[in-house]
């Protein structure tokens, strides 16, 4: 085992590259790992409903926009 003692020194160090693709000048969050999150749990949800005919749902995901493609799903 290792404590603080054993850790070599570093330094932080903010960088930021704004971005001319909207006003604000904001990117993403920055880490990739993150950028899979929305679109598990859009497949989660789709897949939870899959067994009632529902293969697509229209991002963002409402209470409103579920309910409507069960009940699409269900008249066809």
């Amino acid at each position: 085992m290792f404590s603080c003692v054993e850790l070599p020194s570093f330094e932080i160090v903010h960088v930021e590259t704004p971005t001319w693709v909207n006003e604000l000048g904001a990117k993403g969050v920055g880490e990739s790992g993150t950028i899979g999150a929305i679109p598990a749990v859009y497949n989660a949800v789709v897949d939870a409903v899959s067994h009632l005919g529902v293969r697509h749902l229209t991002t963002p995901i409402t209470p409103q926009r579920l309910c409507e493609a069960i009940a699409a799903a269900a008249e066809n």
